[in-house]
């Protein structure tokens, strides 16, 4: 690190929520593939994750945004962390209706269907079921 570089209360609050939500959705993952294999424990703790990361960050970004600019915004834990994400590119804290659309696309179609996948696994269904012949064969 450079002499003087510190890393802020707001830079440590941020990364403290991500990794409060990676251990979450890793300890709900687990819990959930109680008695299955290790790549079934494995998705479901990553799938858990990413549902939250899209709900709970993402979802909270698309509405700070859409009633008004993250800049503007009031104090808060998910805001001073896109405050600070958004010192590394300054259109996360205006009003850009490209990204918005993104992120609203990725909320809703990334979230649900990492929750799809969630239930497809912990429900056993057979769609989720891994080919098992060769490709050479099909």
């Amino acid at each position: 690190m450079e002499p003087g570089w510190d890393l802020g209360a707001s830079a440590g609050r941020s990364l403290l929520l991500c990794s409060a939500l990676l251990v979450a959705g890793c300890a709900l993952g687990l819990r959930l593939g109680r008695g299955r294999g290790a790549a079934d424990r494995g998705a479901l703790a990553w799938l858990c994750y990413d549902a939250l990361v899209h709900f709970v960050l993402e979802g909270t970004f698309v509405y700070l945004s859409l009633s008004g600019n993250i800049a503007d915004s009031e104090e808060g834990l998910i805001a001073s962390l896109w405050k600070e994400y958004g010192k590394a590119d300054i259109r996360w804290l205006h009003f850009d209706p490209n990204i918005v659309s993104v992120e609203i696309f990725t909320v809703v179609v990334g979230g649900f269907l990492a929750l799809f996948l969630i239930y497809a696994i912990v429900m056993e269904r057979y769609y989720r079921e891994h080919c098992t012949e060769p490709l050479a064969t099909l």
